[in-house]
């Protein structure tokens, strides 16, 4: 039974030319799994918002969107509130009351039901989730995964029977967003509600995925199921498109002489083809020497991009000398001793779980806030002790929410607004702006209104007008946040141009699969300190959790290989050795 019929929907942005959405036409049956995936700005978030009624964006729209058999705009509310659920990217964007009991009973108050059936809802799902332990806590108190479970939990009260998912992982760390997502393969499987998903982060996903639509310039290129979809990527040639699918699957697909077999999706599907191919060819084990290989055409990525390795020891920018922050006078330390270095021409990368402290210790190193004790040095000075103007100059700051740099109407106005606040030459400006435009693709949507383009274009934009000043040091909270693959390897080449002569950057991040690419050292902030840091591939070895897809598969046989890249030229050289 189809619960979405969709025919030749178009649909055009106010003042835009070009489409969104271009003759886009689908069925969702009940019970699927469907994963939306695509480069930023392909339509995702805009065909996803059109599923669910009341978030419909403004512009010009033609085609039909049919709910069980009903035109979705002619869906009595209270219908399409309860059956359609909604979570979105940002975690505190559907909060709205100080509890989380209150935030629960919320939009079951709202629909009419009786205290009694609200609480015979609430205990169900707060035992079906694990919230039982933080169910009078404060909204503030709860970590970011947990907030994000609150909404999933807010929205299946109503007990939908189509849950829609705009990058529900993106601001939550590699352990939460496994569990968040087991808990939707759970959801789909034992209570058989329709899941559609848009994300960036697709490991995990792939396997969950009864149908995959891969998104391009507002039309589905490619649909079906995931190990089709990713035979029919492979075989296309389409590279931007590989960049994709799942690693192992890559993996597998760039080995030379593979045969015909199922296309393993994961860890331990890609464990059981390493093992058959070691059996079959003899690829021998790891001795424990290092691998320094070089970029391959099959690869993923183009690999061109090396930061690991360029920074010096003896020049310090940054350091961070025993500080202690606390936000109220009776709460604990978030920060607590905390003391570490970060080196002149390095992509230093700060992992951790959601609530560890990581955005505070960013606000303390671009002094938004102030430690109770410890001091932050740049360049061996003080930050107290630079003027105020220099110390901007200095340092940029991106914030982990893209919407606080917005207050103009249009993207071209922040760019331009930002310039205009730059001691800068006419001609000068006109450069920066050019490069920023070209560097994040950032034409196609100069005249949209910040709020109304992807996270993934929010995100580009917000870091853009952070770059304009040209910094010396840069401070990044989840810079690939919302970016597609492609976006991520664009970014990677800036900052590396970026940190050419004494630059340095300091990245707090989720995206493991980034920060093991391109990182030089690699930390981890626990119990108010940094744990390390160390060089990069030492650190993601050590690792079991915070760790990436490649090294899970290969760790037994070749664990000082860690990127994907690294994997596939081994086997390469392997390869051409014994032909």
């Amino acid at each position: 039974m189809a619960r979405y019929q969709i025919r030749n929907v178009t649909f055009t942005f106010p003042e835009q030319e070009e489409p969104a959405l271009h003759g886009i036409s689908l069925d969702i049956t009940e019970g699927e799994f469907v994963l939306l995936c695509g480069s930023t700005g392909s339509g995702k978030t805009t065909f996803i918002r059109h599923l669910k009624r009341e978030i419909w964006p403004e512009g010009k729209r033609t085609g039909s969107f049919l709910y069980d058999g009903c035109p979705l705009e002619e869906l009595p509310p209270q219908r399409a509130a309860s059956e359609i659920g909604m979570v979105f990217q940002d975690p505190e964007a559907q909060i709205v009351m100080g509890t989380v009991e209150q935030e629960l009973a919320f939009g079951l108050e709202n629909l009419g039901f009786p205290p009694a059936v609200i609480q015979r809802r609430m205990a169900e799902m707060v035992s079906f989730l694990g919230m039982e332990g933080w169910l009078r806590q404060s909204v503030h108190e709860l970590s970011g995964g947990q907030k994000q479970l609150l909404n999933l939990a807010s929205v299946l009260l109503l007990r939908p029977k189509v849950l829609l998912l705009d990058e529900p992982t993106a601001q939550l760390d590699p352990i939460a967003a496994k569990e968040f997502l087991q808990v939707l393969h759970r959801l789909n499987e034992e209570m058989s509600i329709t899941v559609v998903i848009a994300e960036h982060r697709l490991e995990e996903l792939f396997p969950y995925a009864s149908r995959v639509c891969l998104f391009h310039r507002g039309t589905v290129k490619y649909a079906g199921p995931a190990r089709q979809v990713i035979a029919d990527v492979w075989a296309s040639g389409d590279k931007a498109a590989r960049t994709f699918l799942p690693a192992v699957s890559r993996m597998a697909l760039a080995w030379p002489d593979r045969q015909a077999e199922a296309i393993p999706l994961t860890v331990k599907e890609g464990k059981m083809w390493m093992a058959r191919v070691e059996g079959e060819r003899g690829a021998g084990r790891d001795a424990g020497e290092s691998s320094q290989p070089s970029p391959v055409d099959d690869a993923p990525s183009s690999g061109k991009l090396r930061i690991r390795g360029r920074s010096s020891a003896d020049a310090i920018m940054l350091k961070c000398r025993s500080v202690f922050f606390q936000y109220e006078k009776d709460s604990p330390f978030l920060l607590h001793g905390c003391s570490f270095e970060v080196r002149k021409g390095e992509l230093m990368a700060l992992m951790g779980g959601n609530g560890a402290g990581k955005s505070t210790l960013l606000r303390v190193l671009s002094s938004l806030l102030k430690p109770q004790r410890g001091a932050v040095e740049l360049d061996g000075k003080p930050l107290s002790k630079w003027k105020e103007k220099e110390r901007i100059a200095r340092i940029g700051y991106l914030a982990q929410n893209p919407l606080l740099y917005f207050n103009r109407d249009t993207v071209r106005e922040l760019l331009d607004e930002r310039l205009s606040r730059l001691d800068l030459s006419e001609a000068e400006q006109k450069r920066r702006l050019e490069e920023m435009v070209t560097l994040f693709e950032l034409e196609p949507i100069l005249n949209h209104h910040p709020y109304d383009i992807s996270g993934g274009q929010q995100q580009k934009t917000a870091l853009a007008l952070v770059l304009l000043a040209d910094p010396e040091l840069l401070l990044l909270d989840e810079p690939t946040k919302g970016l597609d693959p492609y976006q991520k390897e664009k970014l990677a080449e800036l900052l590396g141009k970026w940190l050419q002569g004494s630059r340095s950057i300091l990245m707090v991040s989720h995206d493991v699969e980034f920060a093991a690419r391109y990182a030089t050292r690699s930390a981890m902030l626990f119990n108010g300190s940094v744990i390390g840091p160390e060089e990069t591939s030492s650190f993601f070895q050590q690792n079991y959790f915070y760790t990436t897809v490649v090294q899970r598969v290969a760790a037994e046989r070749w664990p000082s290989l860690v990127t994907e890249e690294d994997v596939i030229n081994r086997w390469q050289a392997f390869a051409k050795g014994s032909t």
